[in-house]
């Protein structure tokens, strides 16, 4: 008969089924004469889930056509037989070590029952204290065999007729990442213990592509552009231990400088997925500057962090983001998710009024004294401010030309027009 035991240090999975979304917001403090401050953004909500470490084990015999079948307990057997009984460990989950335990039990005082039984067992088993340890890494979907038959020792006589016995088969398995274990002891894995399995089986997703990701501000009326499909897609599989590592570019195609902020938000989840926000550990880096170090779902995030400051057109600036995922996590913590959102914000200032000085005692440029009844307006409309943006050229911008001919052949027009007739 088979048994299936627990797992240990299960898996982290960012499966970043990023639900990508770009949000635009309105200028947080209207366009004045004197300095204001604009503000865009773009964000993703990622989903962060854990995963496991996931085994069976299931028994076979051959029919008589030669076929494998499940195997029947309760045979009749004589010594000295032959018994056919294949045992088989498949991994479902994450890579992972193996080991299994043979145990053999009897009620009617049957003695000489010993591993010797066992036949076809690979030579990549090594029995260590009371386990036989596979000294390879089973792979995802891997499937390796612990015997093929099992023999009745020859020497039981005739007062062993009518007198049953049984063996036993636990596997149990932990991951392949931090485990390193060391085969020439009688305790190969260190005495780390084995739970049970506590959750719903586990369900393994595919690992996607490696992501490039980067986002670049453009002018202010066309916001944020972004590169990669996937918000922090790279993050997956992560396991207890594990530190992983993903690198952002943020820059600016705009005229001006821009100051590019970062926070994450918690949004409505179970108490599972808050816990492990909690547990997750978050640094950002810029060069040797470490910008943040803590819980990813951290308050120090909620006003952000200043990513990039003054950044000039084609400035850009690349940072490092890391995650780790704590040692002591155990089965109680596998197979949870969590949802995250990640926002870059953009932030530069715009100006309007002002202007020259005064010559003669005269007034001139922006200083000149409106006439008497006639409104000034306290500042330019968002309108007139976006339309002038998109008129402006970018750095490098060498598009339209016909435009600014026209524009500069108009501008003669009308000073000719208001000229005195002989200056004219």
């Amino acid at each position: 008969m088979g048994k299936r035991e627990g797992r240990w240090p299960f898996s982290l999975v960012v499966s970043a089924m990023a639900a990508v979304s770009a949000a635009v917001w309105c200028p947080i403090h209207p366009l004045s004469a004197a300095a204001a401050v604009r503000s865009y953004s773009v964000e993703a909500e990622n989903r962060i889930g854990t995963g496991d470490v996931n085994i069976t084990l299931e028994e076979f015999q051959l029919d008589e056509q030669g076929r494998e079948i499940p195997y029947v307990d309760g045979k009749q057997v004589v010594p000295g037989q032959k018994v056919d009984k294949r045992v088989r460990i498949r991994n479902e989950a994450e890579p992972a070590w193996i080991r299994a335990r043979v145990e053999y039990s009897t009620e009617d005082g049957l003695e000489g029952m010993s591993d010797e039984m066992l036949d076809g067992m690979d030579p990549v088993w090594k029995k260590c204290g009371a386990y036989f340890y596979y000294r390879k890494p089973v792979e995802t979907g891997e499937e390796i065999s612990l015997f093929q038959t099992l023999t009745v020792p020859a020497d039981w006589d005739e007062s062993a007729g009518g007198k049953g016995f049984s063996v036993t088969v636990t596997a149990q398995a932990v991951q392949t990442i931090h485990v390193f274990p060391d085969f020439e002891t009688e305790d190969p894995w260190f005495g780390i213990p084995v739970e049970e399995c506590v959750h719903s089986p586990y369900v393994l997703d595919e690992e996607g592509e490696r992501q490039e990701f980067s986002v670049i501000f453009e002018n202010g009326s066309e916001g944020f552009v972004k590169t990669g499909e996937d918000f922090f897609d790279n993050f997956s599989r992560l396991m207890p231990g594990d530190t992983v590592q993903d690198e952002v570019t943020v820059g600016s195609r705009y005229r001006g400088t821009v100051d590019i902020w970062f926070r994450t938000e918690t949004l409505e989840q179970s108490e599972d997925g808050k816990r492990l926000l909690e547990q997750l550990r978050l640094t950002v880096w810029k060069g040797e500057d470490l910008l943040y170090d803590g819980p990813l779902e951290g308050k120090e995030l909620e006003p952000g962090i200043l990513l990039a400051e003054g950044l000039s057109a084609n400035e850009q600036e690349e940072l490092v983001y890391r995650i780790h995922m704590p040692e002591e996590l155990t089965n109680s913590s596998a197979v949870k998710q969590a949802k995250v959102k990640w926002i870059f914000r953009a932030e530069y200032g715009t100006s309007s009024g002002g202007g020259g000085g005064s010559s003669g005692g005269k007034p001139s440029g922006g200083n000149q004294v409106p006439k008497p009844g006639k409104e000034v307006p306290e500042s330019v409309p968002e309108v007139i401010q976006e339309w002038v943006e998109a008129l402006l050229p970018k750095m490098g911008d060498s598009s339209r030309p016909e435009l600014w001919l026209s524009l500069l052949a108009g501008g003669f027009l009308l000073l000719a027009a208001a000229m005195p007739g002989k200056k004219r």
